[in-house]
C-alpha cells in the first residue's frame, strides 16, 4: 500500500490504474534435486549452517558476515557459512577466508543453479542478507516460505519476520545470529501446488493491455 501511494504522489497516477505484481513465485516444496558433492560434505561436517546468496559485489558485505562466523564459532564450533554466488570479489573473498584459522567453515561455492540454491535456502539453520545498500530481495522472501530464519540489514523494507540489524554492526549481526539459533524452527508446510498467481496476474494485465491497443 505504500508504494502505490508513493507512485500516485510521485507520477500522478490514478488508484484505479495501480496493481501490485509480485516479481516471485514460490515453489510448493524444496526442490527434490540432489546436492553437489562438494557442497553435501560440507553440509555433512557442519551444523548450525548459515547460508546467504547473491553476487560477491562489495555492496553484499559478505567480509562482515565471515567476521561474523568467527564468533559464532566460539558458542558452535562445528558452524559454516555457505556463499552461493559468483562476482568481482571471488579472489578477494577468497583470500580473506584463507586467512582465518577457521577458513575449512567457510564454503565459498560459487555459481550454482537456482534449485540448489533454494534447496540450500530451505536447508539452512539461518539465511543471511547483509548489505551497505540493498532493495527487497526476493531470496529474503523465499527464505521465509521455506520457514528459514532470515536475518539482515535493515534497510527500511524487509518484510515481516526479519530479524533486521544496522549497516556493518558485527556485534548486532552475531547477537542476531545467535538469538536465531536458539530459538524453535517451526517446520515447513508443503503446499499443494506452487503459488503461481503473480505469473497469472501478468498474463491477465497483457491480455489487459492488448485489448486497449
Amino acid at each position: 500500500m505504500r508504494l502505490r501511494s508513493k507512485i500516485r504522489r510521485r507520477f500522478g497516477v490514478r488508484a484505479d490504474r495501480l496493481r501490485l505484481i509480485l516479481p516471485h513465485a514460490f515453489p510448493a516444496a524444496p526442490p527434490a534435486v540432489e546436492w553437489p558433492d562438494r557442497l553435501r560434505e560440507f553440509l555433512d561436517g557442519h551444523s548450525p549452517v548459515l547460508a546467504t546468496a547473491g553476487g560477491l559485489e562489495p555492496e553484499y558485505d559478505l567480509a562482515l558476515q565471515i567476521e561474523a562466523l568467527g564468533k559464532v564459532l566460539e558458542r558452535h564450533p562445528r558452524a559454516g557459512l555457505a556463499i552461493a554466488g559468483g562476482g568481482s570479489r571471488h579472489a578477494e573473498l577468497r583470500a580473506l577466508v584463507a586467512s582465518k584459522r577457521y577458513g575449512h567453515h567457510v564454503l565459498l561455492y560459487g555459481d550454482m543453479p537456482y534449485d540448489v540454491t533454494l534447496k540450500l535456502i530451505a536447508r539452512a539453520d539461518a539465511f543471511l542478507r547483509t548489505t551497505l545498500y540493498d532493495g527487497d530481495a526476493i531470496s529474503v522472501r523465499e527464505a521465509l516460505h521455506f520457514g528459514t530464519p532470515v536475518i539482515a540489514t535493515e534497510n527500511g523494507m524487509r518484510p515481516e519476520g526479519v530479524t533486521k540489524f544496522a549497516v556493518g554492526d558485527l556485534a548486532g549481526l552475531v547477537q542476531a545470529i545467535e538469538r536465531q539459533l536458539a530459538a524453535p524452527r517451526p517446520p515447513f508446510t508443503p503446499g499443494a501446488e506452487a503459488d503461481t498467481a503473480n505469473l497469472r496476474e501478468v498474463l491477465n494485465l497483457y491480455s489487459e493491455l492488448t485489448q486497449e491497443i
